[in-house]
């Protein structure tokens, strides 16, 4: 079974995870490559072999011709109808299907097949702006795929070289066009976008392929890709959502194709749309029941599979202080996960930010009670929004199909402040409590030195990188620190537990701890401090752990 590297992203539980009787509902949007669907039913089919209890429901709402920019060439489709706008129709599929997730792969439309200009840029640009606001204003979250290759060469002789005024037939260079086009979407992950490279993978394996077979291809037209085309979307997307490739039971795939052909066509019909030609489904009423009855049938067999695994957790397990320890490999980074011999109700857990291991005499005692010690290591982001992104993505996983209770405690030694309270604040209703121990609060004492602190010069370089900050002025002005933003964490009620030194030259408390104790407090919320008189940043932790741990376990797993 295939390594886990990457997961499911979601903004908030209150938005994106719906009442235990209802769906966890992801949809797909983009062109008639999505409209195909191959590469949806191989997803679904991996998400229902994996998870058959989980109650997850997957729509493809791909129209054939569509673009995000609005855009459509003179005489497209012959003169018979320009290309639908994505936008013409958006709201009614976001208002009617209702989903947690959405994933869209849009531009290959949407340069309209012309060499690159810097309108046509634009207005994709703009079209996929106004696409993510959309999705996140109703509480969902999205992921996007660069634009797929544009296959050039078996399609060569109908092809149009560059300097022309018009083309009736496909630019030569398109697949630049849409490399552009990829650059730009992976160019906003530093602010936090999910941005998955399918351009690079699909040109990087036409490349290999090509090795043999100077003449392979995915798509024969240079456009729509075959099965093994579709299935590099499936394995960018399933690494992504944490499921393996490999396609484990044939008759749960053969169930999930009818369904998904039965429930395109009838979403499609029931939400509208301005693309002539396309088959009108079922009404929903009649759609929902057989897809139900075909879904019901997919995972009776799914749950025979699952009753078969006995590890529980994946990956690589080993033993850590006596427990059960997995990790995997998620997005680039290790997902850790220790588990308690016996989990404690609701299955709390205990969320390190940053330093598994490190005085592990509380996680000890934790991990006694029923509490399970996870950490995402993602080094070197310390706190950004690429890192808040890549939690969201780690605690959806642990929560929606793994089960994890959904408001973890949350832990934060030195920078690991920044990872447990930016999380917190972006989503403080996943969150319990959170313990801080000589924590960074504000990145500008530390790694800036920009108070009595000593600061870090290489560590100071790497937050205007990742926080895509272009200089120092840039860096101080920034609003987004957890000393300036705790008003969140305050209306949810969340308590705080900080440990410190009082004499911390590294991460001074009186430009981190104290000020958010001072702040918070004036807003109403609950901090407890335990000053460690005359001891420097080391060591964290106390010499009797019991405070720590009572604290934790007074609300972790608690509604």
């Amino acid at each position: 079974m295939r390594l886990l590297r990457a997961l499911f992203c979601l903004l908030s539980l209150t938005c994106c995870l719906r009442a235990a009787d209802g769906p966890y509902r992801i949809v797909f949007l983009g062109d008639s490559i999505t409209h195909g669907g191959r590469h949806v039913e191989l997803v679904e089919t991996a998400l229902v072999s994996q998870f058959p209890e989980r109650n997850i429901e997957v729509l493809d709402l791909g129209l054939s011709s569509e673009t995000v920019s609005g855009l459509s060439e003179p005489g497209h489709a012959g003169g018979a109808f320009p290309r639908p706008d994505l936008h013409e129709r958006l709201d009614r599929v976001l208002a009617q299907t209702k989903p947690q997730l959405v994933f869209a792969c849009y531009g290959m439309n949407c340069g309209i097949y012309h060499p690159l200009s810097e309108e046509r840029l634009a207005a994709y640009q703009k079209g996929i702006r106004t696409l993510r606001n959309t999705v996140l204003a109703t509480g969902a979250r999205i992921v996007f795929l660069t634009p797929p290759v544009f296959d050039a060469l078996p399609i060569a002789k109908r092809l149009l070289p560059a300097g022309r005024d018009s083309y009736p037939q496909p630019y030569e260079g398109y697949d630049d066009v849409l490399a552009a086009y990829g650059d730009w979407l992976l160019s906003q992950r530093i602010l936090g976008w999910t941005v998955l490279d399918l351009h690079t993978a699909m040109k990087s394996a036409l490349a290999e392929q090509r090795k043999v077979k100077p003449d392979f291809t995915f798509s024969g037209d240079g456009v729509h890709p075959n099965e093994a085309g579709h299935r590099i979307f499936t394995k960018l997307i399933n690494d992504y959502l944490g499921l393996t490739t490999e396609v484990e039971n044939h008759i749960v795939l053969e169930k999930i194709e009818s369904k998904q052909r039965l429930l395109k066509d009838a979403w499609l019909s029931a939400t509208g749309h301005k693309r002539p030609g396309v088959k009108a489904g079922l009404p929903l009423d009649k759609a929902i029941p057989q897809a139900a009855s075909l879904d019901a049938a997919a995972r009776v067999e799914a749950r025979q599979l699952a009753a078969a695994r006995t590890a529980p957790f994946p990956g690589k397990k080993s033993v850590w202080q006596g427990f059960d320890r997995y990790d995997v490999a998620v997005n680039g980074h290790q997902l850790t996960v220790v588990l308690p011999k016996e989990a404690a109700p609701g299955r709390p857990w205990c969320w390190e930010g940053e330093f598994f291991g490190h005085q592990p005499a509380p996680d000890i005692a934790l991990l006694g009670k029923g509490v399970a010690i996870i950490s995402l290591s993602a080094q070197n982001l310390l706190g950004s929004p690429q890192a808040v992104a890549k939690w969201e993505a780690a605690y959806d996983y642990l929560v929606r199909l793994h089960g994890f209770h959904p408001r973890p405690a949350l832990t934060g030694l030195s920078r690991g402040g920044l990872y447990a309270l930016n999380f917190a604040i972006a989503h403080p209703q996943q969150v319990s409590c959170i313990y801080l121990d000589a924590a960074v609060c504000d990145f500008k004492s530390w790694p800036g030195g920009k108070g009595k602190g000593k600061g870090s010069r290489e560590e100071w370089a790497r937050v205007l990188t990742t926080y895509g900050l272009p200089d120092e002025a840039a860096a101080l002005a920034y609003k987004g620190n957890p000393v300036d933003n705790l008003a969140p964490l305050a209306a949810a009620k969340v308590p705080l537990l900080n440990v410190y030194g009082d004499a911390d030259d590294v991460v001074p408390w009186e430009e981190n701890t104290g000020i958010v104790a001072e702040r918070y407090r004036a807003l109403g919320g609950s901090i407890t401090l335990i000053p460690k008189p005359g001891v420097n940043h080391h060591p964290h932790g106390l010499t009797d752990p019991t405070p720590i741990v009572d604290f934790i376990l007074q609300h972790a797993g608690k509604q």
